[in-house]
C-alpha cells in the first residue's frame, strides 16, 4: 500500500476508481478501513482517496500533544492532495473526520468543490448531557489514559462497551461487538491518548468563520446521537449553503450503523450538486 513520508510521518493513503476526486477522512480510532463497504457505489463516480490519520491504522503515532490538532490533520489531509496532484476536491469525514474535514475547509477553501460533515466532532457544542468543567474533563481523561496505557486499547474498548459508551448499535448487538474490540486492536496508544485528547478537548481553530462557507454541504447526523446532535444543528443553522441529513434510528457513526441511508444522503446530494441544482434543504432518511 502507498505512504507519503514527512516530517519522520509515514502517512499510510489509499486509492480507489476514477472521476472527480472525492476524499473521505475516518473518524477516532478507525482507519480507512471503515469506508471499504462504501467503495462499490463511491467509486461508480469518484476517485476515492482515503488515508490513516497520525496516530491510527498504518500510519505514524508520535507521541506528544505537539503532534495531534484538528489544523495539523487538516495539513496532512492538503500534504497528500498535493503529492497526489489534486488541486481541488469533494472533502467529506465522519466524527473526527468530520472536524477535519471542517478545519480543512476554513483553511483551504479554494480546495473544496463540495464539503460533507458527518457526525462531525470539533464545533464546540455540546449537548446538557455532555456539559462538563474542564477539571472534569481532564481528570475523566487522564483516568481514561492511565488505563490505555496499563492495559492497552483493546481493555479501553471493553470497558466502553461495559459502561455504556460505544455507539448504540454496538451495545445492542454482540456481533457488532467483536467488531468494535477487533477495531480497537488497531489503534496505537499514542492515538488513544494524543488523539483523543484534541477531539475531545478543543473546537477547530476560527469555528466561528463556519458562517462564511459558502461552498455546497450536506451536514449528517443519526437522530439519536445524543452527544453531536446539537452541534449538528448549529451547522444546519450556520452554514449558508447546506443541505440537512437527519438519519432515523441511529446513533453515532451513521455510515456503519445505517449504511444505506448514509449512501442515499451522500449520493443524492452529491447528485444534486453536479448537476447544478440548488442543494439547500432538509431530508430525513
Amino acid at each position: 500500500m502507498p505512504t507519503l513520508t514527512y516530517d519522520d510521518i509515514h502517512q499510510h493513503y489509499e486509492v480507489y476508481g476514477s472521476g472527480e476526486p472525492f476524499f473521505l477522512h475516518h473518524g477516532l480510532t478507525s482507519s480507512c478501513e471503515m469506508w471499504h463497504p462504501h467503495l462499490p457505489w463511491l467509486t461508480r463516480k469518484y476517485q476515492v482517496i482515503l488515508m490513516d490519520a497520525r496516530g491510527h491504522g498504518m500510519t505514524t503515532a508520535p507521541a506528544g500533544d505537539d503532534h495531534y490538532s484538528w489544523e495539523i490533520m487538516a495539513a496532512d489531509v492538503n500534504r497528500l492532495l498535493e503529492h497526489l496532484g489534486i488541486e481541488r476536491a469533494i472533502i467529506g469525514g465522519l466524527s473526527m473526520g468530520g472536524g477535519v474535514s471542517l478545519a480543512f475547509a476554513l483553511n483551504y477553501p479554494q480546495k473544496v468543490r463540495a464539503l460533507i460533515l458527518c457526525d462531525s466532532a470539533g464545533v464546540g457544542v455540546r449537548s446538557p448531557q455532555m456539559q462538563v468543567t474542564r477539571e472534569q474533563m481532564d481528570r475523566q481523561m487522564e483516568e481514561r489514559e492511565q488505563m490505555v496505557k496499563q492495559y492497552g486499547v483493546v481493555e479501553q474498548g471493553y470497558r466502553s462497551i461495559a459502561v455504556g459508551l460505544a455507539p448504540k448499535a454496538v451495545l445492542e448487538d454482540p456481533v457488532l461487538q467483536d467488531e468494535y474490540i477487533e477495531r480497537m486492536s488497531h489503534f496505537s496508544v499514542n492515538g488513544s491518548i494524543y488523539a483523543s485528547r484534541f477531539v475531545m478537548r478543543n473546537a477547530v481553530q476560527g469555528v466561528e468563520r463556519t458562517k462564511e462557507l459558502t461552498m455546497p454541504t450536506l451536514v449528517v447526523i443519526g437522530d439519536e446521537d445524543v452527544g453531536l446532535l446539537p452541534a449538528a444543528e448549529w451547522l444546519r443553522d450556520t452554514l449558508p449553503n447546506r443541505r440537512y441529513a437527519l438519519l432515523e434510528g441511529v446513533g453515532h457513526a451513521t455510515s456503519r450503523y445505517k449504511p444505506e441511508a448514509w449512501r442515499k444522503a451522500v449520493l443524492d446530494f452529491l447528485d444534486d450538486f453536479e448537476q447544478g441544482k440548488d442543494i439547500r434543504g432538509e431530508v430525513t432518511l
